[in-house]
């Protein structure tokens, strides 16, 4: 089920592989919810993690208090100029100096 398209068009949406598996293991969805968030999920321009991500994830690490995912989701929205959609209100307080964020 997954799917990486190489160009996104102009309005496109996209997650990082992080984000994805992050969404499709909360623990509060049932199997049926699962399966239907991973369809909606296949709409998505799935981006795998690059050299350049992982080195940009490792120095947010250093130099910030960010977990690996969260620091590989950054790191994968400033290199790919994408704006982050989240609601964690404490790790918009983390980023939003680094990467447009959007809270929803």
């Amino acid at each position: 089920m997954n799917r990486e398209k190489s160009t996104p068009s102009l309005f496109s949406f996209s997650i990082s592989t992080v984000g994805k598996i992050e969404v499709l293991s909360d623990k509060r969805l049932t199997e049926k919810q699962a399966i239907e968030l991973e369809k909606f999920l296949d709409a998505f321009d799935c981006i795998p993690i690059s050299d350049e991500v992982a080195r940009l994830a490792a120095m947010l690490r250093r130099e910030k208090v960010l977990t690996l995912g969260d620091a590989i989701i950054v790191a994968t929205a400033i290199i790919r100029k994408r704006i982050l959609v989240t609601r964690d209100k404490s790790f918009i307080k983390k980023v939003s100096n680094l990467v447009e964020v959007l809270s929803i």
